[in-house]
């Protein structure tokens, strides 16, 4: 039983990929170990939406892919080889457009009295970013009709955050 509950320890202390890469980036880039947490709850936040929206999947191969190809020059991060997982995983957050926030974020902000969108041919890209992106507006946002200036600041600051 003492067995059984010391791996459960070593588990939980064990990191993701996307933490991983966070961390990672935040040692190329220096940044604080605050941004480097912001960076890694957005991630998770990103990965539990796109399993909501059924791209669970392509979002472990994009991170995993992710932590087996950083690379740091000077203070720029790269992946080199994660282009293709990367297109795979926003190609399926865009088809569950409908599930996950960027469908409710267009929703809400359809139905605002001053704010309405011009109408486009195809809608705008729903990838990890803008995903990452909608989330921290719902997140930081009260009324999405009308942002508060305090909000808008907050809602920047997490987006810097997103992948």
């Amino acid at each position: 039983m003492r067995a059984l509950a010391t791996l459960a320890l070593l588990l939980a202390a064990c990191g993701t990929h996307a933490d991983d890469i966070c961390e990672d980036v935040g040692l190329c880039r220096g940044l604080t170990d605050d941004l480097v947490a912001a960076c890694q709850t957005e991630a998770k936040s990103l990965t539990v939406e796109a399993r909501a929206s059924g791209c669970g999947a392509q979002a472990a191969a994009f991170f995993d892919c992710g932590a087996s190809h950083y690379t740091c020059a000077g203070d720029t991060p790269s992946f080199p080889g994660c282009d293709a997982s990367r297109t795979v995983l926003d190609s399926c957050l865009a088809g569950k457009r409908a599930q996950n926030s960027c469908g409710r974020l267009d929703a809400k902000l359809s139905a605002c009295p001053s704010v309405r969108p011009p109408a486009a041919p195809a809608p705008a890209a729903c990838g990890a970013t803008e995903l990452c992106a909608s989330q921290c507006f719902f997140a930081d946002v009260v009324d999405v009709c009308r942002p508060e200036a305090a909000e808008l600041v907050t809602f920047s600051r997490c987006v810097q955050q997103c992948p």
